[in-house]
């Protein structure tokens, strides 16, 4: 069963799980890949330099 789930601000993103963990819940999503200029050279590009794992802290999203 796949569920649509919108979270505001997040509505490009794909969620690929959801878990309650110590009366908080963690939400792990992933971002569309998207064209950006590259720093060097101005052109434009979809290679990743790195991937990393980022919290957000103090979201209120059902009052947790």
């Amino acid at each position: 069963m796949n569920s649509i789930i919108k979270l505001p601000g997040f509505e490009d993103v794909t969620i690929t799980k959801m878990e309650e963990v110590e009366e908080r819940l963690r939400i792990h999503f992933e971002l569309p890949c998207t064209v950006h200029t590259c720093p060097r050279c101005s052109c434009p590009t979809v290679k990743v330099h790195d991937y990393r794992i980022q919290k957000i802290k103090h979201l209120k999203v059902f009052e947790r």
